[in-house]
């Protein structure tokens, strides 16, 4: 199995992890009794399709909604996607595989020059050739790892459909505080005109009382000076008749 790989990487077809790259500089390479291998190992490179990362997505932007953070916390952006599937492997928990899925589909990308039936019958030749690990084992690693994908995708839209849930719940909210804020605030408006039409009743009323206080005055005032111009009128009778002519005042 080794010297296969050994010879696989050789040609460029595979890539060795680093735990292969070290036994394979320890060990010499042997060659697999295999049709077509010598054919293989001249075959043409073909690109190497790239491996799906494990490194989290860009969050998208954080929701613009800070009483929603507050209303549910744990279900952002960041918490629904970006999980590492090591991670959800391991909550799921899934068995450590002598031969992992993806070390397969991995040598199976390196395979992609061949058609499929050839491609399978490397593989299997490679099982039948190396005692450490069967294809039963990759077989029951996908499924399990599948089946965790799987639990993982239900989690994931349970968690959807409750922010979902909480989301149209602080909606309603939002809404009925509104409609409690602008109920409140229009009976205020109605309060504050009624004031202002009492207090223009009472400014008018209390200018006219003004006016006509200022015209009571003035016609009081008028006829006190009409009243003590007749009084000056008559006294001067007296300097006017008794004074000798000439004479200071």
């Amino acid at each position: 199995m080794k010297g296969f790989l050994n010879l696989l990487a050789k040609a460029k077809l595979i890539e060795l992890s680093e735990d292969e790259r070290q036994a394979a500089s320890a060990e010499p390479l042997q060659g697999i009794p295999m049709a077509g291998t010598e054919a293989l190992a001249e075959a043409p490179e073909p690109p190497l399709h790239a491996q799906a990362s494990g490194e989290p997505a860009a969050a998208p932007a954080a929701s613009a909604l800070p009483s929603l953070a507050e209303a549910c916390p744990d279900l952002d952006g960041d918490a629904l996607e970006g999980h590492a599937f090591e991670d959800i492997f391991a909550a799921a928990g899934v068995p450590v595989s002598p031969y992992p899925a993806e070390k397969l589909l991995r040598l199976l990308d390196g395979l992609r020059a061949m058609d499929a039936g050839t491609r399978k019958m490397a593989v299997l030749a490679m099982d039948a050739a190396d005692d450490n690990w069967q294809i039963s084992d990759c077989l029951s690693d996908a499924d399990l790892k599948i089946a965790a994908l799987e639990d993982h995708k239900r989690q994931l839209s349970a968690q959807l459909q409750d922010r979902e849930r909480q989301s149209t719940e602080l909606v309603d909210q939002i809404r009925q505080v509104l409609d409690e804020g602008t109920a409140a605030i229009r009976k205020q408006i109605a309060e504050l005109e009624q004031l202002l039409e009492r207090e223009v009743t009472r400014a008018a009323q209390e200018t006219t009382s003004v006016e006509a206080g200022l015209r009571a005055a003035r016609e009081s005032a008028a006829r006190e000076t009409r009243r003590v111009d007749a009084e000056i009128d008559r006294l001067r009778e007296i300097p006017t008749t008794f004074k000798a002519p000439g004479a200071a005042h």
